[in-house]
């Protein structure tokens, strides 16, 4: 027996789909069809350095060196035959043992190749999980999985993915046919009405013992991240659809109380278009399950593909796939959490349930206005807060009884990052709030905003937290509810039950920079200057604009200064520093007089203190000036700043009675008159 030259290859394997039937309906259409797929097949396998190995007339077997290099070829292939005249083509693709025996190619790798292209239709390109594995890193390649299938001759089970690129198809899984195993093609009338009430008969026995019994095949926590959907379509200004779908989901199974831990948007949103594996995501996370989508826009329809991974087995819980008409895209986020709520095998409530199908508007346009303001409002800033406004208002144009839009708009005004004081944008917040909450009193979103209303600018303690616990009964996996939950309660003097929920926040949304900076803040006020230096490095890698970069530097420097650390923190002082090019430069002056002030150095304190009242121009904030004016012994003008922080409600003034920065006068009778009025006494 002569010796099998045994190889290990890339293969690629192609059909002209209804080649047969085409030759029939017009052979001189299906001649030309052929010659140009030849000439095209020629030249693409060439060029990518490949090789034809067996011609079949409407199909080929080809060999590459490299998976990629297969890949590159079949997306040229596919992308030059749609050009006129078209060819209908196919195309399959897998990695194993090729060899040849009396000039022709053989292996157990081609007869897999063949069945993975049988299942394809005109322009897609579908392979095995050997070649998945080979392109895991290489983010160029977009691929959805379509589930195992059980091919004639093939011992076990295989997964099957797609490409899903510009141009190509992703076919659905109920209408793939091809070269499977024959159990469910019995020819007789008389054994497909057998099977199908067998089919039938077990569908009902599973039903009953699924509900007599609750067995589940889901055997993590329930505990999940919704990765961002990929958007595999060519229109790209209309990512933010994809984005808003999938914050929408988070939303809805964020409301389900049984679900142990659903990650919000802020830790996710990194991982768009992810080449990371499953399992290191998932310890990111903290997660047991992920869900992962595509959004493709086909013509006037959108298709959402989905699949819902346990990690630790790598067992696929649920997929399915989804094609909707524009008028649809209102309930698929709804139907989605629907399935994954069943496929973690987790309770839901009546009421939760009625919640998960409920539309806060009916017009497709306002909803697309809502989502395109979200996405500004994410990404934060003075001029994404203002386009965030004109979508949300647009939204209610459009739908005056759009709840979401008003408390959107409310948070553009209680983050206030458009210069104005807090006496005039608090009042406008708090109108929005009040008008979400009068259209759903169980707006989760409007509770939340009226919360931080309340205690950071009202001083009403008391209803802030009674606000903020109803947004946590309706919504208990809301990081930010959590956050200002645990920010009245250890401002208020309970620290220990403060840090709790702060930390539960960070640990819905681990990956959100605001919440592990309050974490770390709250730390600081806490006397934990240890635990505080080591979230704030934790929280500056998350830090997403320069701004927030030196907001961290500024905090480092107070933790450093606490643990009479001064070198590391003169050190974090002049990273907040730029002279030359630096918008609030009065600001970082005063932080720095303060640092320099705490560290004893009050002559170079008192030198930054006048540069920053001179840049500053009247417009320095009361409460840090004050601060500052501690720092350096002059308690009257701290007093008299204090007093007017109050009354402009600045910013920071509903941390007081914590920040450290005050110990040297907390017993004095001008500071206990004022917490007295701020209700905190």
């Amino acid at each position: 027996m002569k010796e099998q030259n045994r190889q290990l290859a890339a293969i690629l394997f192609t059909d002209i789909v209804g080649s047969t039937a085409m030759m029939q309906r017009d052979e001189q259409t299906a001649v030309s069809v052929n010659k140009r797929y030849v000439a095209v097949m020629k030249k693409f396998v060439s060029l990518h350095g490949g090789k034809i190995l067996n011609d079949y007339g409407d199909g080929n077997l080809c060999s590459f060196s490299s998976a990629s290099a297969a890949v590159r070829a079949a997306i040229d292939i596919q992308l030059q035959l749609q050009m006129e005249p078209q060819v209908p083509l196919r195309i399959g693709l897998h990695v194993g043992e090729i060899f040849f025996e009396d000039g022709k190619v053989m292996g157990d790798s081609v007869n897999v190749a063949s069945r993975v292209q049988s299942l394809g239709q005109a322009n897609t390109i579908l392979f095995s999980k050997e070649v998945f594995d080979k392109l895991r890193n290489q983010s160029e390649y977009k691929s959805v999985s379509l589930g195992k299938f059980e091919f004639k001759n093939v011992d076990e089970p295989m997964e099957i993915f797609a490409l899903a690129l510009d141009g190509l198809v992703v076919p659905k899984r109920g209408e793939m046919t091809g070269k499977l195993k024959e159990m469910q093609r019995r020819s007789t009338k008389k054994k497909l009405i057998w099977i199908a009430a067998a089919i039938l008969t077990i569908i009902a026995f599973y039903f009953i013992y699924r509900n007599l019994y609750n067995t589940s095949e889901f055997s993590g926590d329930k505990t999940i991240a919704v990765l961002p959907f990929e958007n595999i379509g060519k229109e790209n200004n209309e990512a933010y659809i994809s984005d808003g779908i999938t914050q929408d989901i988070i939303n809805s199974l964020s409301r389900i109380s049984s679900l142990k831990k659903v990650v919000g948007w802020f830790s996710v949103k990194g991982f768009k278009n992810t080449t990371k594996p499953m399992n290191v995501i998932a310890n990111e996370l903290g997660v047991a399950a992920i869900l992962t989508g595509t959004l493709q826009k086909l013509g006037e329809k959108t298709r959402i593909v989905v699949e819902l991974i346990e990690v630790g087995s790598q067992k696929r819980l649920w997929g399915d796939d989804y094609e909707y008409d524009n008028k649809n895209l209102l309930s698929i986020q709804s139907k989605i959490a629907e399935q994954i709520v069943d496929a973690l095998k987790a309770g839901i409530t009546p009421e939760e349930k009625k919640g998960l199908s409920k539309n806060y508007t009916e017009n497709v346009e306002a909803y697309k206005f809502y989502l395109r303001g979200r996405d500004f409002w994410n990404k934060r800033g003075p001029v994404n807060f203002d386009s965030a406004e004109t979508n949300y208002k647009r939204a209610i144009k459009l739908d005056p009884n759009y709840a979401l839009a008003y408390a959107g708009i409310a948070d553009c005004y209680t983050f206030n990052q458009k210069g104005m004081s807090q006496l005039l944008a608090i009042p406008i917040a708090r109108g929005y709030a009040n008008q979400a909450l009068s259209l759903d009193s169980n707006l989760s979103e409007g509770l939340t905003s009226l919360g931080f209303i309340q205690h950071n600018f009202d001083y009403d303690w008391a209803r802030s937290k009674r606000t903020l616990e109803k947004a946590i009964y309706l919504d208990p996996n809301n990081p930010i509810a959590h956050l200002y939950y645990g920010n009245v309660l250890q401002y208020t003097g309970n620290m220990e039950d403060g840090l709790k929920e702060v930390e539960k926040a960070v640990g819905l949304d681990p990956l959100a920079f605001g919440a592990n900076w309050v974490l770390g803040r709250n730390y600081y006020f806490a006397g934990e200057s240890d635990k505080a230096i080591e979230q704030f490095k934790k929280a500056l890698p998350m830090a997403p604009t320069q701004l927030n970069q030196k907001t961290v530097a500024m905090s480092l420097a107070l933790a450093y200064i606490e643990n009479k650390m001064y070198p590391n923190a003169k050190e974090e002082l002049d990273k907040i520093f730029n002279p030359v090019n630096d918008d609030g430069i009065d600001y970082y002056l005063l932080i720095r007089s303060y640092g320099y002030a705490l560290m004893g150095n009050k002559t170079k304190a008192q030198e930054l203190l006048e540069k920053a009242k001179e840049q500053g121009k009247g417009k320095l904030s009361p409460y840090r000036l004050s601060e500052v004016y501690v720092a350096l012994g002059d308690y009257k003008l701290a007093f008299d700043e204090l007093d007017k922080a109050y009354q402009t409600r600045d910013l920071h003034m509903f941390y007081i009675k914590v920040d450290p920065g005050f110990n040297s006068i907390k017993n004095q009778p001008r500071f206990n008159d004022l917490l007295t009025k701020m209700g905190l006494l």
